[in-house]
C-alpha cells in the first residue's frame, strides 16, 4: 500500500472516526470512575483517541513487506475496523489482585461488541509472546467494550457504536510497560546495550515485589483507618455528662443491686469525672469492669466504711448506700492505683478522696 493510500485512511478516521471516539471516551472514563469509587477499588483511569499522525505512522509499519499485516490493510473503513485501540481507556490499580475485580466490574457496565464473544478477552501475560520470554514483565488484561444503549440518550445511541480497548493493569506494570515499550518498541537510535537490557529486566523484577510491598502497606492502612473508625466511635459513645451516665446504669443495672434500690442520679457526677480522669468512661468500661460479683463484694466493704465512719462521728462526705458511691468504691476494689488516679485532681475533701482515704484504712 502507498503512503498516498495511507494518508487517504488517516484522512477518512479525522473525518468519520475521530469525533465519535472522542465524545465515548469521557463517558467511559465517568463511569469507569464513578463505579471504581463505588466499590472502593484504588485505582487511575485514563484514556485517549489515537492522533492521526499516531495512526498514520502504525499503518506506514503495518505496510512493510516484512510486518506480516499487509492483508490488514484495504479501505478506508475495513482497515479502521482492524485496530482495536482507536481508542483506549486505561484502568491503574494499586495492585495486581484487584485486575480481575475490575474486569468483573467492567463487564457488568458494558456490553461486548456484537462481533465478540466476551469482549475479546486476553490476558497479556499468557499470550505466547509474553508466556515464552522470561524478561518480558507486562501483566494486563485486554477487553473491548461497547457503551449499552440504556446509557446513551437516542440520538447517541445511533452514533456512538464504536468499540474502544480497556487495558486494566497494575500501576507497577503500567510504569514498566510504558519504559518497555519506549525504549524497545520505539527504538529509533539503534539496538538496546546488555546494560539497559539487564535495567529493564530488573526493573521488571521490581514491580513484583513491589506489588507485595504495595499490598503490605494497603492492609498496614485498612487496619490502621479500621482502627481509627472504631476509636471515633468509641469516642462518640462515651459518657457526655452524668444523665447519660445515669440513664445507661439504671438501664443496664435496673432499679435495684441486690436487694437494695439504687439512685444513679446521686453522685454521677463525681463518679463519672473520676472516671473521665482514668478513661473508663465508655458503656463497654461500666459493663465489664463493675460486674454483679464485684458490686456484691463492695457492698461488703461499704458497710464497713460507714461503720468506721460513724464511729469516727463524721458528719461530711459520708458514705451514701444506694448511690454511685458503691461504684467508686468498686473502682477502690477493682484497681486501688486507678482509683488514686481517678481522685488526684480532687481536693482532699471531696467525697471520692474521703472515700478513697476510708477504703485505705480498711484494708
Amino acid at each position: 500500500m502507498s503512503e498516498e493510500q495511507i494518508d487517504q485512511i488517516v484522512q477518512f478516521y479525522k473525518t468519520n472516526t475521530i469525533f465519535r471516539l472522542q465524545k465515548i471516551i469521557p463517558i467511559i472514563t465517568e463511569r469507569l470512575e464513578a463505579e471504581l469509587e463505588k466499590d472502593g477499588i484504588p485505582a487511575r483511569v485514563a484514556a485517549r483517541v489515537k492522533k492521526p499522525a499516531s495512526l498514520r505512522g502504525k499503518l506506514l509499519k503495518w505496510a512493510k513487506p516484512d510486518s506480516g499485516k499487509t492483508e490488514r490493510l484495504s479501505s478506508p473503513e475495513a482497515t479502521l475496523l482492524e485496530l482495536s485501540d482507536l481508542a483506549a481507556v486505561r484502568v491503574m490499580t494499586y495492585t495486581e489482585s484487584d485486575r480481575s475485580k475490575v474486569y468483573n466490574l467492567a463487564t457488568k457496565i458494558f456490553k461486548s461488541p456484537d462481533n465478540l464473544k466476551d469482549f475479546g478477552t486476553e490476558i497479556l501475560e499468557n499470550s505466547p509472546r509474553i508466556k515464552q520470554n522470561d524478561k518480558n514483565h507486562y501483566r494486563a488484561t485486554h477487553m473491548q467494550i461497547c457503551l449499552r444503549e440504556e446509557d446513551l440518550s437516542k440520538d447517541d445511541a445511533e452514533t456512538l457504536i464504536d468499540s474502544c480497548e480497556l487495558q486494566i493493569t497494575s500501576m507497577l506494570a503500567h510504569v514498566w510497560n510504558e519504559i518497555e515499550h519506549d525504549t524497545i518498541y520505539k527504538e529509533k537510535s539503534g539496538k538496546l546495550s546488555s546494560d539497559e537490557k539487564r535495567a529493564i529486566h530488573s526493573l521488571g523484577l521490581l514491580t513484583q515485589s513491589g506489588d507485595h510491598i504495595i499490598q503490605s502497606l494497603l492492609a498496614s492502612r485498612n487496619i490502621r483507618e479500621e482502627k481509627e473508625k472504631r476509636d471515633s466511635q468509641i469516642q462518640n459513645e462515651r459518657f457526655c455528662d452524668k444523665d447519660e451516665l445515669s440513664s445507661f446504669m439504671l438501664n443496664h443495672f435496673g432499679e435495684k443491686i441486690g436487694p437494695v434500690k439504687m439512685d444513679f442520679s446521686v453522685g454521677a457526677e463525681d463518679l463519672l469525672a473520676g472516671l473521665h480522669s482514668v478513661d473508663w468512661d465508655h458503656p463497654n468500661d461500666i459493663m465489664t469492669r463493675f460486674t454483679p460479683k464485684i458490686l456484691l463484694e463492695t457492698r461488703k466493704i461499704s458497710k464497713r466504711i460507714i461503720a468506721a465512719q460513724t464511729k469516727a462521728k463524721r458528719t461530711k462526705s459520708l458514705y451514701r448506700p444506694g448511690t454511685c458511691d458503691l461504684f467508686f468504691v468498686s473502682l477502690c476494689a477493682i484497681d486501688l492505683s486507678i482509683a488514686e488516679a481517678a481522685v488526684e485532681d480532687l481536693s482532699g475533701n471531696s467525697r471520692a478522696s474521703v472515700l478513697l482515704k476510708a477504703f485505705k484504712q480498711l484494708t
